[in-house]
């Protein structure tokens, strides 16, 4: 877990603090004490729809702050760099990866050619027929992805009976098939199109069309 109070701590007094990456669950708890604190916090993730996200601390007279995220091309799966990455995109035969500076360093490092992302793919979220990597094809880990919300919060959904899969209550541990849609109270509808495969670190590689 990020050590929210470590960061919540060097802030005060008028500095400005950045973060690694958070998750959707670190973020929200770190906003929530910012504002008690009089403090002002901004999130970067590369992506229009990131799940992981950098928070800038800054007092409320600092007018602005600088996004500290790059986006860049790997031709392969990039290593898990913890709160240096944020989140990783399926894209044409590679990768599209969120980094900080100390996370591009690492990969230049380890080897990794990191290049600019293609024109148009920073768009790419906002498309309705999207490729994604996912840990597995459970109901939770499908739809919080392909809908761009945190695990815990989608699989809260699905308890309460708010998320449907081919016409029924959906269940989190279920598993999608191509051609499943996938019907969330709020969020919209998705469909799994194709499962393209696994990738080198056991995830699914998947093809899903979302309409919100």
């Amino acid at each position: 877990m990020a050590d929210l109070w470590g960061y919540l701590k060097r802030a005060r007094g008028g500095r400005v603090v950045q973060t690694g990456f958070l998750d959707p669950e670190d973020q929200a708890l770190l906003e929530a004490k910012a504002r008690e604190e009089g403090l002002k916090v901004a999130f970067f993730g590369g992506f229009p729809l990131a799940e992981r996200k950098v928070a800038v601390l800054h007092p409320p007279e600092v007018p602005g702050v600088q996004d500290p995220v790059g986006v860049y091309l790997l031709e392969k799966e990039p290593p898990d760099l913890g709160e240096a990455m944020g989140d990783v995109e399926a894209w044409e035969g590679g990768y599209l990866v969120a980094l900080l500076p100390q996370g591009r360093k690492a990969l230049e490092e380890a080897g990794f050619a990191l290049l600019p992302p293609p024109e148009g793919a920073l768009r790419q979220a906002r498309e309705r027929v999207r490729t994604l990597v996912v840990p597995s094809l459970r109901v939770d880990a499908v739809g919080a992805r392909g809908f761009g919300v945190s695990r815990s919060y989608f699989a809260q959904g699905v308890k309460a009976g708010k998320v449907r899969l081919r016409g029924k209550v959906a269940s989190p541990k279920e598993e999608m098939a191509p051609g499943d849609l996938l019907l969330a109270e709020g969020l919209g509808a998705l469909r799994l199109l194709e499962v393209l495969g696994k990738t080198v670190r056991g995830n699914y590689k998947i093809r899903v069309e979302v309409e919100r």
